[in-house]
């Protein structure tokens, strides 16, 4: 059966064709694509984006999509939280680990309704852990342990967790496989490892150029040299020794959210001279971001990005 994506397409080409042309216009495509992305644009990001996030995106903190069907909403930020604890047995796991936990708002969420239990996390940020701990400490929690570090080397003692989880944090992983080894080797047996994220859900050699494009584009917005496809993660996963439970697609989940990014990257886009007067104001990173805001919607509307739930876990 041939896949086809959960919204009406677009135009297709001609569509993309037009964004991509908008978008040279306020930044330099070329310039843009010949960047490296590693370890330190990672970090650069996050630092210079924080901010903003408060302000245009959750004040709360949360720094990922809102799982919000139908319209946007808010509250749909505890989405993924609300997802993961549905899944947790009778008695939730004693010890669970977040990667990067951003400014705080996952370990807040889940370690106040779960006072028991003992969260953990790690980031690659350096202002992170201050952020969040403040977080944290402002609602009198506990229960939290906090470090700042890479989870390609994870500072815990093997089958130290119970659970591990990731939102919109384990795209950057450099290396998947290690990645997914240290996971692995934290986790205890019959553990599960729960990541949101979006991902490539095309093969590269099966887009267009401006497909390609666009989705390269997409992924330099938000620091990342490309995209991970679905099917090599899980395709990693096994490899290293964990079972895949569950890859389930939030595309329509996620849309509305999409939609209101694209409506306010789209007044930067519209007047090109003006777009570029004010992201000369912006720190690089900064306006970097706003082609992903504008090319997200479409990407997944047009089948070439989508955004999924996926499930592993350690054998027992």
């Amino acid at each position: 059966m041939a896949w086809s994506p959960p919204f009406p397409r677009l135009p297709g080409p001609a569509d993309l064709s037009r964004r991509l042309k908008k978008l040279d216009r306020v930044f330099s495509i070329e310039k843009i694509r010949a960047e490296g992305i590693g370890a330190g644009e990672v970090i650069a990001y996050y630092e210079e984006c924080s901010p903003a996030y408060r302000k245009h995106h959750s004040r709360e903190g949360s720094m990922h999509l809102a799982i919000s069907p139908g319209r946007f909403r808010p509250e749909g930020f505890s989405g993924q939280l609300e997802r993961i604890s549905a899944a947790w047995p009778a008695e939730p796991p004693h010890d669970v680990l977040e990667l990067g936990f951003g400014q705080g708002f996952n370990l807040a969420w889940l370690a106040s309704r779960f006072p028991a239990a003992r969260f953990s996390g790690i980031d690659l940020t350096p202002t992170h852990p201050g952020l969040a701990r403040s977080r944290l400490d402002q609602l009198g929690l506990s229960n939290v342990v906090l470090a700042e570090g890479d989870f390609h080397a994870l500072p815990y003692a093997d089958a130290s967790f119970d659970h591990v989880y990731a939102v919109e944090a384990f795209c950057y992983a450099r290396d998947l496989k290690q990645a997914l080894s240290e996971v692995t080797r934290v986790l205890r047996p019959g553990g599960t490892f729960r990541l949101f994220d979006g991902y490539l859900v095309r093969r590269p050699e099966t887009l267009s150029a401006e497909e390609a494009l666009a989705a390269e584009l997409l992924a330099k917005g938000m620091a990342l040299e490309s995209f991970q496809l679905v099917d090599d993660v899980v395709d990693a996963a096994r490899a290293v020794g964990l079972e895949s439970l569950a890859v389930v697609s939030l595309d329509a989940e996620v849309a509305p959210n999409l939609k209101k990014l694209e409506r306010l990257t789209g007044a930067v886009i519209r007047f090109p001279w003006l777009g570029r007067r004010a992201l000369a104001r912006r720190s690089p990173m900064r306006g970097r971001n706003v082609i992903s805001g504008y090319l997200m919607y479409a990407t997944v509307m047009l089948g070439l990005t989508g955004y999924r739930e996926i499930l592993l876990r350690k054998p027992r």
